[in-house]
């Protein structure tokens, strides 16, 4: 009698819907054991004062979590989630329920792509492959019409070759039914795994985002996108599409954590018919999904070794942890900047924009170690993805172009953007400067 069993480590691609393995697995195997495991070195302090994983991304992924488990159950699974070290639980987890194959997505940089080395040296003692899909890009790196070796260095010649003739994969239907989870897992809620001594410090009860984590809400939020933006292709030329694809990038946050499929997003606004204000190369979403891809290939290429560029360490001072605190609490003095720092601090989003002016005027003006920022942004953004942060930093520092210029004057792009300071008065006024702890820099 057979008895397939498989192992499903889901870590930035919280969903059922077009994702490869589950699909594999929906039809090919007998047991699955679908988990996720929270690393406590993500919830850590860091040297800098603030912890790796920010409270209000860590009560987005509790929210993705929750909505895939949910989603898990109803088609006849179940998700087992466990504090602890991937390689460690998932070796022992394996082992214990006869699993003989374990599948994962890939990633490319930082702890998750060294967290991922780990476990695929420790299966290996026991016998068991770990299996990589790649799952998170609109492009699917099999279909890129050139070696990653030879991969453009800038984006516009990125996307000209990319879409030039052909279009993205169609993405895979959401899974109906699953094979059956073990009976003998039992998990706790994960409201009872965030009362731990290891994640209740990290979540800050009275603060709220304003973005809820799951799949759900990120396809019911792109429908709302789609059906509120059938407008004229004369409103859109009217100068609509700047301020449009300002919104779009509101999709990062379930994005990064893989709530939502980028073929999803593409496939939606292109059969919706939204995608003829601008055609298939449209600045404003589609665009912004090829950037994501961009910046994930770049750290394919070479991200790591960019990651040790090291042109900003030399010039930090004795003054320097001050000047960072200063910056990441938004009391730089540089209004328009302050404003945006502040933004960041209380909803942990940020416009593209945002956060390259931001690190510029870090980089640049404060003249501070580009890693500090990259930290910073780390915690904070809903939406942190290694390549894109790291790509972000080195646009910003010149090491890498991606078709913008590397330092913004905050002036000058204030009194472009904020005219009337509309937007700096909201964020000044309403968001006071995130709390210092005893101890900090400047405090």
């Amino acid at each position: 009698m057979s008895n397939q069993r498989a192992m499903i480590w889901f870590r930035n691609d919280l969903r059922l819907h077009d994702h490869e393995a589950l699909s594999l697995l929906a039809s090919s195997m007998d047991v699955l054991v679908p988990v996720y495991c929270l690393d406590p070195q993500q919830f850590e302090i860091q040297p800098l004062g603030f912890p790796r994983l920010g409270p209000l991304r860590a009560r987005f992924l509790i929210e993705c979590l929750e909505d895939l488990r949910i989603g898990l159950e109803m088609r006849g699974s179940g998700l087992y989630v466990e504090l602890g070290e991937p390689e460690k639980v998932i070796p022992r987890l394996a082992q214990a329920l006869g699993v003989r194959v374990v599948f994962t997505e890939r990633e490319i940089l930082g702890e998750g792509a060294r967290a991922e080395r780990r476990l695929a040296a420790a299966l290996e003692s026991l016998g068991i492959p770990l299996r990589r899909y790649w799952v998170n890009t609109l492009v699917h790196s099999s279909d890129l019409p050139f070696p990653v070796a030879n991969l453009p260095e800038q984006f516009s010649q990125f996307r000209e070759a990319v879409m030039a003739d052909r279009e993205p994969r169609v993405p895979l239907p959401p899974v109906q039914m699953l094979p059956a989870y073990p009976a003998e897992l039992t998990t706790p809620t994960l409201a009872a795994l965030v009362q731990t001594v290891e994640l209740s410090s990290v979540f800050e009860t009275g603060q709220d985002s304003g973005f809820k984590g799951g799949a759900t809400v990120a396809l019911a939020k792109l429908q709302e996108f789609v059906q509120g933006r059938r407008v004229s292709l004369d409103t859109l030329r009217g100068g609509a599409r700047e301020a449009d694809a300002a919104r779009v990038d509101q999709f990062a946050p379930w994005l990064a954590r893989g709530a939502i499929s980028p073929r999803r997003i593409y496939q939606y606004i292109e059969y919706s018919g939204l995608a003829a204000w601008a055609g298939k190369l449209a600045t404003g979403t589609i665009d912004e999904l090829l950037k994501r891809d961009f910046c994930r290939f770049l750290a394919l290429k070479g991200g790591e070794r960019a990651k040790q560029f090291d042109r900003a360490a030399t010039r930090n001072d004795e003054g320097a942890r001050e000047r960072f605190e200063r910056w990441r609490r938004g009391e730089t003095g540089e209004s328009f900047v302050d404003a945006h720092l502040r933004e960041l601090a209380h909803t942990g989003h940020l416009t593209s924009f945002g956060r390259r002016l931001v690190a510029s005027y870090l980089y640049h003006d404060l003249r501070l170690d580009w890693r500090w920022g990259a930290a910073w942004f780390a915690s904070r953004l809903l939406d942190d993805d290694p390549s894109v942060n790291l790509a972000d930093w080195m646009t910003v520092t010149g090491f890498w172009r991606l078709d913008q210029q590397a330092r913004l004057d905050p002036a000058e792009q204030a009194a472009r953007r904020d005219p009337d300071g509309s937007y700096t008065h909201r964020w000044l006024k309403s968001a006071p400067a995130p709390a210092r702890r005893v101890g900090q820099a400047g405090a």
